[in-house]
């Protein structure tokens, strides 16, 4: 028995030097990643915006600190899309094993374990979606998790996610469809934005207002309940 427990610690060891060394050499472009193309902007006196213009991606792209996106946006979205997002290392263990068990029960990938974290790395770095290129997400990850803060990461999350149309970050879509600050959003405000970033297209609120709510309420329900 002693000799299998540590033939067994010695394989967990093993695999985990594996996986150490499999996100050491995944290339990881992080200038690609904290850097995206912003609308200009021309600012009073006090700092605050009198004039916006489209990106040079032809996006309205307004990005702000955590600090600036209020107390209910980082929240809900925490709860709702990575509740673990302050314990993981950049991928939730946890959520890929109740990931694989629902996709070998069901016959098929119904289950995606995707992190805030990956996710951001989505949006950056853009590519096919096949399961290597998963695979390559979430090493990068753990990378990007250990280069950066929560916070940090978080923040890039809320500015770059794509919010419906040419609106990308959590500012830009405050101000046009609330007009108002991102830090200024109600509870529910925020939940239709959270609401967006499995939807940007489908739950528009100016395109499709009863989609939006239904989402919405759908999101509140959610939160509520992962807060007991």
């Amino acid at each position: 028995m002693r000799k299998i427990c540590l033939w067994t610690a010695a394989g967990l060891a093993a695999l985990f030097l594996l996986f150490i060394g499999a996100v050491a050499v995944t290339p990881l472009p992080l200038d690609e990643i904290v850097h995206w193309k912003a609308s200009p902007l021309v600012l009073d006196r006090d700092g605050r915006i009198i004039h916006a213009r489209l990106s040079a991606s032809s996006e309205w792209a307004i990005p702000v600190p955590l600090t600036d996106m209020g107390k209910w946006l980082p929240a809900v979205v925490v709860s709702v899309e990575d509740k673990r997002f302050w314990h993981h290392p950049g991928v939730d263990p946890l959520a890929l094993l109740r990931a694989a068990a629902q996709n070998l029960s069901a016959g098929k990938v119904i289950s995606g374990a995707s992190t805030i974290t990956s996710q951001l790395i989505r949006i950056a770095l853009p590519k096919e979606r096949t399961f290597a290129t998963k695979i390559v997400e979430f090493l990068q990850a753990v990378k990007l998790d250990f280069l950066l803060s929560k916070e940090e990461i978080l923040t890039l999350y809320l500015n770059r996610a794509p919010m419906g149309g040419n609106i990308r970050g959590a500012e830009a879509a405050a101000r046009i469809y609330f007009n108002k600050n991102a830090k200024d959003l109600s509870a529910g405000e925020a939940s239709l934005l959270v609401g967006l970033l499995r939807g940007p297209s489908l739950y528009r609120p100016d395109r499709n207002p009863q989609g939006a709510l239904a989402r919405r309420n759908a999101i509140i329900d959610l939160a509520v309940e992962r807060h007991g």
